[in-house]
């Protein structure tokens, strides 16, 4: 779903992905937008070690590091930053699995201090493209107030129509005076299903999960 809004909102130059886990979005990205320059970075190696290998198995080329997205040096500055950061909170009960751990909860990548980043990283009119939960938009739009990033654009994701939304995806830019669209909601599944509308993102994508 998120690869479908960062494609629907545009994306070009200098793409970010933090937290790549397997390499997903930024190599889709790559895939459908070759002309970009994708970078990708994780805290965890053995996460590196995977969107490399996935990078290789698709004949796709970026520039994957490990490291903290909040205390590393950057070289140079981005147009796009895209991520999927871990938005588990507190109140949840947490994985023992160190490696779950570190992906899902928002300890370990507040989104203050994502977006307070983001905001240096990215060159004057850049922009980040993430999804997180729902029911944390109010907390969202704050920290985004804060770190001086405007929302332009927000898309809520729900399992049915029937259902409230369970994901949240939006584009916020620097050095921007736009109003926020709200664009109309996206229905994963239905009686029969995925929605034609989700079935079509999948098929876009075309991914395929294996064991590794």
């Amino acid at each position: 779903m998120l690869y479908d809004f960062i494609l629907r909102q545009g994306c070009s130059g200098e793409v970010l992905d933090v937290g790549c886990g397997c390499g997903i979005l930024g190599l889709l990205i790559k895939r459908d937008l070759p002309q970009c320059a994708v970078h990708a970075i994780d805290i965890q190696p053995e996460n590196v070690t995977l969107t490399q290998k996935n990078a290789r198995a698709n004949s796709l080329e970026l520039e994957v590091q490990t490291g903290d997205f909040l205390t590393l040096s950057w070289r140079q500055c981005m147009d796009v930053i895209v991520s999927n950061p871990p938005f588990y909170h507190d109140g949840t009960q947490k994985s023992q699995n160190p490696h779950l751990s570190l992906s899902r909860y928002a300890t370990h990548l507040p989104l203050e201090d994502f977006l307070d980043q983001a905001k240096r990283v990215l060159k004057p009119h850049g922009k980040v493209l993430f999804c997180y939960d729902a029911k944390q938009l109010g907390a969202i739009m704050h920290h985004l107030h804060a770190s001086k990033l405007t929302p332009t654009a927000l898309q809520c994701v729900h399992p049915k129509a029937s259902k409230i939304a369970s994901l949240v995806l939006l584009e916020a830019k620097r050095s921007s005076k736009s109003l926020c669209e709200i664009l109309p909601p996206l229905v994963v599944n239905d009686m029969q299903g995925p929605t034609p509308q989700a079935a079509t993102i999948f098929s876009k994508a075309g991914t395929v999960s294996v064991s590794c």
